[in-house]
C-alpha cells in the first residue's frame, strides 16, 4: 500500500531524512520508535504531504505522492493524527467531526456515534468549541476526526502523548479495532511496550534512516540489548492500565 524509498527531507539547509526507507501493507500496523529528535515526525509528515523530500520516491495505492500536496494526498485516503492536537479550535467538536466525516462506502467504517461511544468525553462537550476542551480532550477530537475520515491509512504520530492512563488505554483499544478492520497504520510513540504489544511490525528510526525492522514485535520486546542500544530503554513500561472494550454502534 505505502512505499517510502531512499527519502531525504530538509528542513532548510538541515537534513533531518538519510535515505529513509519503508513500506507499509494491506491491513498492517507498523510501529516507528526511536528516540527524540531522530526524525520520526519529520518522516510522517513527508508522508502525509506536510514536507517535501529532496530525494526519493513515496508511493500509495501505486501512485507517486511525493509532489502532492498535502490535501490531496488526503483525499486518496490518508489520515493524519499529528502531534500537538491539530484541530480546528474556533468551531465546536460537533462541527469537527461532521468537517472530517467522509463517506468512503467501506464496511465497518467509523461513523460519529461510534466514535462518541468510544470517546464520551466528547460528547460531552458535543457543543463546545474546540478550543476550550483541555489538552487532552483536543487529542481525542483530533483522533476522532481521523477515525471518521475512514481513510485507508491512518497515521498517528504520538497519540497518547499527555493524556492520563485510562484513556492511554482507550487509544490502545481503537488502534487494535483499526487492526481487526484491516485498516493500515503507522504508530509513531515513546511508550515502547504500548506499541510493540498491538503492531504487525516494528522499526526503529536513528538520525534519520531505519536502523532495525522486524517482523516479530513481542521479540524486540524482550531483546533488552537491542532496544537500550538504539533508544536508551532501560527497563520496561508500567502495564497499560485496562479500560472498557471498544463500544460498537451498529451499523447505520
Amino acid at each position: 500500500m505505502l512505499e517510502v524509498n531512499a527519502v531525504d527531507t530538509y528542513y532548510g539547509s538541515s537534513q533531518i531524512l538519510h535515505g529513509a526507507t519503508l513500506s507499509v501493507g494491506e491491513g498492517e500496523v507498523v510501529g516507528l520508535l526511536g528516540r527524540n529528535g531522530m526524525g520520526k515526525t519529520t518522516l510522517v509528515h513527508t508522508i502525509a504531504g506536510l514536507l517535501k523530500p529532496r530525494a526519493g520516491e513515496i508511493t500509495f495505492g501505486g501512485r507517486r505522492i511525493s509532489a502532492l500536496s498535502a490535501e490531496r494526498i488526503s483525499r486518496l485516503g490518508m489520515t493524519l493524527v499529528p502531534q500537538g492536537h491539530r484541530i480546528f479550535p474556533s468551531l465546536t467538536v460537533r462541527e469537527n467531526l461532521r468537517i472530517a466525516r467522509r463517506r468512503s462506502g467501506a464496511d465497518g467504517g467509523w461513523s460519529i456515534d461510534e466514535v462518541l461511544d468510544n470517546f464520551p468525553a466528547l460528547r460531552e462537550r458535543w457543543s463546545v468549541g474546540a478550543g476550550k476542551l483541555s489538552g487532552g480532550q483536543q487529542q481525542l477530537l483530533a483522533m476522532g476526526r481521523a477515525l471518521v475520515g475512514n481513510g485507508r491509512l491512518m497515521l498517528l504520530d504520538e497519540p497518547t502523548e499527555g493524556l492520563d492512563p485510562q484513556t492511554v488505554a482507550r487509544i490502545g483499544h481503537i488502534i487494535d479495532e483499526l487492526r481487526r478492520r484491516g485498516t493500515s497504520a503507522i504508530l509513531v510513540e515513546q511508550k515502547v511496550d504500548f506499541t510493540l504489544d498491538r503492531v504487525d511490525r516494528a522499526l526503529i528510526l536513528s538520525r534519520g534512516k531505519v536502523v532495525h525492522e522486524t517482523d516479530r514485535p513481542q521479540a524486540l520486546k524482550a531483546d533488552s540489548e537491542t532496544l537500550h542500544r538504539l533508544m536508551g530503554v532501560t527497563g520496561h513500561a508500567p502495564a497499560d492500565v485496562h479500560a472498557p472494550p471498544v463500544v460498537r454502534s451498529p451499523a447505520t
